[in-house]
């Protein structure tokens, strides 16, 4: 049977092989040696990232060449590995991967058979000189998670058992294409149960009936049990269905499904994360028209494509109508290159019978890239119109835009610069120097439609524009000699309209509108094999913050300064070709984000032959002044995982955790850690924002599971 698929696999990328920027090579003993390659020469920095390197928390530099950037991995034998480039901080997808595999937001993965490639490679083909033709392939994946947990108190009054429970999250997907030339995308949710809590929960679940529930609804009932908290449990998460010709590729989805994505330059301005709908409602109709565009540019050294998307998802539930559109030209000549992008967003009615009686909102964004051959300019304009409900009294309602932070709406605001956003940076790169320079604004109420912000814990508005009513001057700056690297980030805030609020995070606000932010971040990597032979690298960052007004200084306890030393992180990696060890990881992070407690950890990796990985770290709760000393101020942790043969390969793992939990939540693929830089990420747990670390304060937990990523 192995066989069976093993020759399928080939048939289907046999051709794509011929073309594609991944080669493979195997070895004498047994192992294959993958080569990634990206071709734009151009780029300042690339990386590797995929689910051989937990994504981006482990993402594999290339090294750069005349004609672009290349990495070399060796591999065991019947790997397959699902991928994407990072260039210059932006998620790029191989368009000449030997296969690819829907991401689940709208894009696509790269994947590499590796006994497939090889087996392609081997073969001689004559492809002729005709395009093959297309073939139905569909692909089935998984992303699941099983899982037991018990939890303790340790609290000075209450060390008793808190709560014990099985979990189980999966989720079946079906992608690729059903017929020649149609596009589909299917997942259901499947099971969802992820509380931890189903055996016991002190004070409201006795173990007796939480054994006898788990016994008897795992034989008679699964699926409506492991379904969780959802009153849907199991239900079609995903649908996705589409069409390519040679004029227009038309794809449709619902509900849960996610918005093809889009870049304009340097915003996403349709977010992966947007969904068509939920609560059984929303969908979007997406046409294509690049094909048509192309076929009439041939040879012109132009490419356009040109995109309209009506949809019921303007406001991400699913119940108010909208419109994305947007349409860019890539020029090049020579070894310039200009892009230009426009895009337009529109937010409607909310009953099919008056979708345009009231226009609540327009996004009317532009983008612009120019490369001159060492130097790239990258600038980027918003502006925003708003409408307001008509009540039928003589009065009218305002408008709040759907997942942003601007609240309720004037649309009676003419001052022009409260209603825009723009970004504006050069880059000068070369071997030895990279440098950009850039400056950014955001109005007051300044939105931007089709981004997340607040929603499952993910600020992309406030993450590309900045926080309301706020200018920055930014630059970073880094500079490679020899072995080492040294670079800075700083930027210079302060308020764009200073008859407005002066923001300076999620909620909070300047108290006096003069205020400026000055911040810092310098950073280090050093090559330790550049002067050693060593396989390792040192990197680290310190971030520095500063405000020029002493009525908005930061507290810290009962203690205040108008300067912070906010955080600083200090990493070790090096690989290991050891018979037994093949690599180790250490992190050291400083936190003092937190008002009461600054918090120092150190995280230790090590991986080992057959799959096998441990970890380890400890953590240390230090008390501000005038902070009580925190019940637990030392925490630590160990883990072990181990990739199986069997039951479609998936990860093992136990960990233990006693003051501190490092690692994500279960169904965020529970084995790897939770960061933000160097420490330890805020997450949301129970609908709560706590830190990763202070959660676990007075809580000590053992896990244990299985982990499958297909």
């Amino acid at each position: 049977m192995k066989k069976y698929y093993a020759f399928i696999s080939v048939l289907l990328i046999l051709t794509a092989a011929a073309f594609a920027d991944v080669s493979v090579k195997k070895l004498a003993d047994g192992q294959v040696e993958v080569t990634f390659f990206y071709g734009n020469p151009r780029a300042l920095e690339v990386v590797v990232a995929g689910d051989f390197t937990d994504w981006q928390n482990g993402a594999l530099p290339m090294t750069k060449s005349d004609k672009g950037w290349t990495l070399v991995k060796t591999v065991p034998a019947g790997t397959v590995m699902k991928y994407k480039f990072i260039s210059d901080g932006n998620w790029t997808a191989d368009i000449k991967a030997p296969d690819t595999v829907d991401d689940g937001f709208g894009g696509k993965n790269g994947l590499v058979d590796v006994d497939a490639l090889v087996a392609a490679t081997s073969t001689s083909i004559d492809v002729g000189s005709t395009t093959p033709a297309k073939k139905a392939n569909l692909k089935f994946q998984t992303w699941s998670m099983l899982g037991y947990q018990s939890k303790w108190n340790l609290g000075k009054d209450d060390k008793s058992m808190e709560s014990s429970g099985l979990n189980l999250k999966s989720y079946l997907k079906v992608s690729g294409d059903i017929l020649p030339g149609m596009p589909a995308y299917i997942e259901i949710a499947l099971a969802e149960q992820d509380t931890f809590e189903n055996l016991y929960k002190k004070g409201t679940t006795e173990w007796s009936d939480g054994w006898k529930n788990l016994l008897v609804d795992t034989v008679c009932d699964p699926m409506y049990y492991y379904g969780g908290q959802s009153s849907a449990k199991t239900y079609l998460g995903h649908l996705k269905l589409g069409l390519d010709t040679d004029y227009v590729n038309f794809v449709t989805g619902y509900k849960y499904a996610k918005l093809p994505p889009h870049t304009n330059v340097n915003w996403d301005t349709i977010d992966k994360e947007w969904e068509a709908g939920y609560n059984s409602v929303g969908g979007f109709s997406q046409f294509d028209f690049g094909p048509l565009f192309n076929k009439m540019l041939a040879d012109s050294g132009v490419t356009v494509d040109v995109v309209a998307a009506p949809n019921r998802s303007a406001d991400r539930a699913g119940s108010q109508y909208g419109f994305y559109g947007y349409a860019n030209a890539k020029f090049n000549t020579g070894s310039l290159g200009h892009y230009i992008d426009f895009q337009y967003n529109g937010a409607y009615g909310t009953t099919y019978n008056k979708i345009f009686d009231n226009i609540m909102e327009d996004d009317f964004i532009i983008g612009y890239q120019g490369n001159y051959g060492p130097v790239t300019v990258k600038a980027n304009g918003l502006l925003n119109v708003y409408g307001s409900y008509d009540n039928g009294d003589g009065t009218r309602t305002t408008y709040a835009p759907a997942s942003s932070d601007v609240g309720m709406v004037d649309d009676a605001d003419k001052v022009f610069a409260d209603n825009t956003a723009s970004n504006i940076n050069v880059t000068y790169g070369s071997d030895s120097l990279n440098a950009t320079v850039g400056y950014r604004t955001r109005g007051y109420q300044s939105n931007m439609m089709y981004v997340e912000q607040g929603s499952d814990h993910h600020y992309h508005i406030t993450d590309q524009l900045g926080y309301r009513n706020l200018q920055r001057i930014w630059a970073d700056v880094n500079g490679k000699f020899n072995a080492v690297t040294l670079g800075v980030n700083p930027y210079l805030e302060m308020s764009l309209n200073k008859d407005k609020a002066h923001y300076s995070g999620k909620t909070t606000t300047y108290n006096d509108k003069d205020t400026m932010l000055v911040y810092g971040k310098p950073y280090f990597t050093v090559d330790i094999a550049k002067l050693s032979g060593l396989a390792a690298t040192i990197d680290g960052y310190t971030k520095l913050q500063y405000v020029t007004k002493d009525v908005d200084t930061y507290y810290r306890g009962s203690k205040d300064s108008q300067f912070l030393f906010a955080e600083a992180g200090l990493k070790y990696d090096q690989k290991i070709n050891g018979d037994i060890i093949k690599g180790i990881t250490v992190m050291y992070g400083f936190d003092n984000d937190n008002t009461d407690y600054l918090f120092n950890t150190v995280l230790a990796s090590a991986d080992f032959v057959y799959d096998i990985g441990l970890q380890a770290g400890f953590g240390i709760r230090s008390a501000n002044a005038g902070v009580d000393t925190p019940v637990n101020p030392v925490g630590f942790f160990v883990g072990a995982k181990k990739k199986l043969s069997i039951m479609y390969k998936p990860t093992f793992y136990i960990q233990y955790m006693y003051a501190m939990d490092p690692y994500n939540a279960f169904g965020d693929g529970p084995t790897a850690y939770h960061l933000d830089g160097y420490t330890l990420h805020e997450r949301d747990s129970d609908n709560v924002t706590c830190d990763a670390v202070e959660d676990y304060a007075e809580n000590a937990a053992v896990r244990i599971g299985l982990q499958w990523d297909l």
